[in-house]
This record gives C-alpha cells, sequence and structure tokens, in this order.
C-alpha cells in the first residue's frame, strides 16, 4: 500500500511540472507552417499586426490582427504584395486554436469568399 501511495504521489509531482500551453504563448512572435505545401511561408505576429511573406515568391500579407478571446482571433487584411491578390484586401479571416503543445499549434482558419473552404493548419513558433 504504501509503494502505491508513493508512486501516486511522484506521478501527481511530475504532472505539476510538465509544459502546458497556452493559446497565449503564440500571440506574438514568428511562426511556421508544418504543411509542406505551406513551408515557404513565414509569419510574424505582434500584437496588433501579422505579415506573412512568402520566401519562395516575395509574396508580402499584412493583416491586422484582433483576438476575440485567447484561442480566437481575426485577421483583416490590409495590404497585399501582389496586385492580382488586391482582392484579398478589407477580408476577415476568422482562425480559432483547437490544439496546443510544446513549442506550435493547431488551428482551423474559418472559409470565406476568398478561402472557400476551412484549413485545419499546423503551425511552430521559431521565435
Amino acid at each position: 500500500m504504501r509503494i502505491n501511495f508513493i508512486i501516486i504521489l511522484s506521478l501527481s509531482s511530475l504532472s505539476l511540472f510538465c509544459q502546458n500551453n497556452s493559446c497565449v504563448d503564440f500571440k506574438i512572435g514568428e511562426f511556421k507552417f508544418l504543411n509542406p505545401n505551406y513551408s515557404e511561408w513565414t509569419i510574424t505576429r505582434n500584437d496588433s499586426i501579422q505579415t506573412e511573406i512568402n520566401s519562395k515568391t516575395g509574396v508580402e500579407i499584412k493583416s491586422v490582427i484582433k483576438w476575440k478571446s485567447e484561442c480566437v482571433y481575426t485577421l483583416t487584411c490590409k495590404s497585399v504584395s501582389k496586385p492580382e491578390l488586391k482582392n484579398a484586401i478589407g477580408k476577415i479571416f476568422e482562425v480559432s486554436i483547437i490544439k496546443t503543445y510544446n513549442n506550435g499549434y493547431t488551428c482551423i482558419s474559418r472559409g470565406n469568399d476568398i478561402q472557400l473552404k476551412d484549413l485545419e493548419l499546423e503551425m511552430i513558433k521559431t521565435k
């Protein structure tokens, strides 16, 4: 009985020291997509602006970020460096972080008239 108590106590203590990320950990920083289809994109986010840069094509997208809750935010596209993508300006993208882990998260970007279907994406924080 005593050995069971020690094991339970040890496991309880270990769980207190496990890292538990919250969405707040991902509000500011630099990020990359884990999906190889988006690997050339780098996202830089501060408290009010998100900048997405494609290292392959040079496309740059700037959006205003507004946090609706700890894990839900909207991006309102303010500028796009490629003229053929100008129809994205003013469009709002809603993103929900559905899972966090070590140095990354999984999110769903809700569809709209620019992005026709919901996208589930995994991102890692690089800085």
